[in-house]
């Protein structure tokens, strides 16, 4: 972890290759001293264990430069040029409809460049025009004659990086093309893919479901518990599920995989009482998850939990009983080797914390107090369980989401299962979609159950009383929270003085830190001009004091644009920003959002200008300010006034052009 850690923060060593090679000639004669030299020593007991983590270390630094395909020499990115260029690709997911594209994960085969045509490998989105006629689907062949875009890099302090998420996927380049620049190549011929092979099942699925007469909230839900297909979700039902804390049960996860674990386990046991074909069970079991995880585009949490089962399972073939938190550490190794970059990935963190959480703690809790009744316990089993799944992600989920569902131990007591009897009943729904009235009951029951299932979802849904927003959670929050948790647990096992000592310490160091970082937020002032496309938007900030003008932003802008930067400052006040004249300190602004001809008489320091409103300048006045245009004017306006201002001697910034725009006091 250390060894991922440092590769991302800093990148790769020089020498990587001949540093890997000396550190495990290294490992491999410690390893052999240990096990050769008989004398007990200390000093050989150190070396062999630092040549070990020196292995791993360098290790962890190979698998991210491998893991990187922009370090492969066939990769497409070698080819790029600043024109138009001709490439063949393989579409190999389901194509997305959104309001005005259709959104394809290509995989490219060849490229031209130099007049000359390369094989390639590596993956690119296609954002293809709708109104086209064209019929794509997983496995099409299309030959693209269009130019290569980059996804830009966050244009608003802390917003979420899009940029860097889609690298981490090994994904580099976007191309917008028209009808015309793209056809549908029906003579190419293409080796088998395992991916391709699971996209295929999962394009099935999906085209089952949407013809068999489902409500759209109901066919989006099904087919995101399913094969893990979420696109088509409302945003609105997303953040209903968020803010009730079951937002795991839309996307296949470790629940999803145990299921069919446990259903393969049950088929079994219905032929096979005696366990007489356990290694036929091991493989058939392997062989299921497998193929659930190709389905499932190698989700993160899958992963995790298939690995998992997939050990347990060799274990109990071969008659060995493992441990079961190694078994967990040796599935995050593997998948830590396979794709480094899932230790920054929410749902891999997510996934791994809660499994631990629910290992752990739950046995404890569970020991509390048993029902007599099994049904009550069985809902007793669900609460402790999320009780110790929630306690455990608390640190994680704060510092990605920022929220706090108070209701979560209800929804989920609730939607859980609601949630599998919904898989079960549209697993049966596949298999029978050909028998009519079977069907049609079918799909009376999941509408029915879906339902049912929002209306619980949004019950909680409400920042009154359903959830706490705006937590302010930093990674530093992050780290002392995680070890506040693990130190409180060791303590409840042990008992002992030492622990409430090192407790102690930890929430002291935590409360430290806290007040450092709000005493230096307390003597800061700035504002921010905010890039969201044809909008204003201003924030003041003067200490812990928020004051905005977001009001012509809709809820999804100021989600995704406005909310990260108010994330950054806990306790903070908010109030509407009232007037168009600002002065703190020596520094003045005046915002210009209505049509004047007076030009501007004070002596501003800086000046924002807003819906296409035209500028006069006093040839009178001294003073030279710096001239912001946001986002709400039109782009002939901002390039004559960037004309005039150039003429005028006076600064200019394009919020368009340049992105945020932040001024200090």
């Amino acid at each position: 972890m250390l060894g991922v850690f440092f590769t991302i923060k800093y990148g790769y060593f020089k020498d990587l290759h001949i540093l890997f090679l000396s550190s495990f000639v290294l490992f491999i004669a410690f390893f052999l001293i240990q096990k050769l030299v008989k004398t007990n020593n200390k000093f050989k007991q150190w070396l062999y264990i630092m040549s070990t983590h020196t292995l791993l270390f360098f290790l962890a630094n190979e698998s991210c430069y491998f893991y990187n395909a922009k370090n492969h020499n066939n990769h497409y990115t070698h080819y790029i040029e600043q024109t138009t260029q001709r490439f063949i690709g393989i579409v190999d997911d389901l194509p997305v409809v959104t309001e005005k594209f259709i959104k394809l994960s290509v995989q490219l085969n060849a490229i031209e460049s130099s007049n000359t045509w390369h094989v390639t490998t590596g993956n690119i989105v296609v954002y293809l025009k709708r109104d086209t006629t064209i019929k794509l689907a997983i496995g099409s062949s299309i030959f693209l004659n269009s130019k290569f875009g980059y996804v830009n890099e966050p244009k608003n302090p802390h917003e979420f990086n899009y940029q860097e998420f889609l690298e981490r996927k090994n994904i580099y380049n976007t191309v917008y093309a028209k009808p015309e620049q793209i056809s549908v190549l029906k003579d190419f011929k293409q080796s088998f893919s395992l991916m391709q092979f699971g996209a295929k099942i999962k394009s099935r699925v999906v085209s089952i479901l949407r013809d068999c007469g489902l409500s759209q909230q109901a066919f989006s839900i099904c087919t995101a518990l399913l094969v893990g297909y979420d696109d088509e979700i409302d945003k609105d039902i997303m953040q209903s599920f968020s803010h009730s804390g079951t937002l795991h049960i839309l996307s296949v996860s470790g629940m999803h995989t145990g299921l069919l674990y446990a259903l393969i386990i049950s088929v079994f046991l219905f032929f096979d009482k005696y366990d007489k074909y356990k290694k036929s069970k091991c493989l058939t079991i392997i062989l299921f998850l497998l193929l659930f995880v190709i389905i499932t585009g190698f989700s993160p949490s899958v992963l995790r939990a298939a690995l998992m089962l997939s050990l347990v399972s060799i274990g109990s073939a071969f008659y060995k009983q493992g441990n079961s938190y190694n078994t967990l550490l040796v599935s995050a190794f593997v998948l830590l080797l396979y794709n480094p970059y899932l230790i920054e990935d929410a749902s891999f963190l997510l996934s791994y914390f809660a499994v631990f959480g629910i290992m752990y703690l739950y046995p404890i809790l569970h020991r509390l107090f048993i029902f007599d009744n099994k049904i009550g316990q069985w809902f007793w089993n669900l609460i402790l369980m999320s009780v110790a799944a929630t306690v455990f992600t608390l640190p994680i989920s704060l510092y990605f989401f920022h929220q706090f569902p108070i209701w979560f131990a209800f929804s989920n007591l609730i939607i859980i299962p609601i949630s599998i009897f919904l898989m079960a009943t549209a697993v049966i729904l596949i298999v029978c979609y050909k028998i009519a009235f079977l069907k049609v009951f079918l799909v009376f029951l999941i509408n029915g159950s879906t339902a049912i299932m929002l209306w619980i979802a949004q019950l909680t849904d409400n920042s009154s009383y359903g959830f706490i927003d705006f937590i302010s959670f930093t990674k530093t929050d992050g780290l002392f929270c995680s070890l506040f948790v693990m130190v409180f647990f060791v303590f409840i096992y042990t008992k002992t003085f030492k622990h409430v000592l090192i407790l102690g310490l930890v929430l002291i160091a935590w409360l430290a830190e806290s007040i450092v970082v709000n005493f230096n937020q307390l003597k800061q002032n700035e504002l921010v001009v905010f890039n969201v496309k044809n909008k204003p938007a201003v924030v003041l900030r003067v200490g812990k004091h928020l004051y905005s003008d977001t009001k012509d932003l809709s809820n999804n802008e100021f989600q995704r644009f406005v909310k990260p930067y108010f994330l950054n400052f806990s306790n903070a006040s908010l109030s509407a920003l009232i007037g168009n004249y600002i002065h703190i300190n020596s520094t003045s602004i005046i915002r210009y959002d209505k049509p004047s001809t007076t030009g501007f008489n004070h002596h501003a320091t800086y000046i924002i200008v807003s819906n296409n409103t035209p500028l006069k300048f006093n040839n009178s006045t001294k003073a030279k300010p710096i001239i912001i245009a946001d986002c709400s004017n039109n782009y002939n306006f901002v390039k004559e006034l960037k004309k005039q201002c150039l003429s005028e001697g006076v600064d200019f910034y394009s919020i368009k052009e340049k992105g945020a725009f932040t001024i200090k006091f």
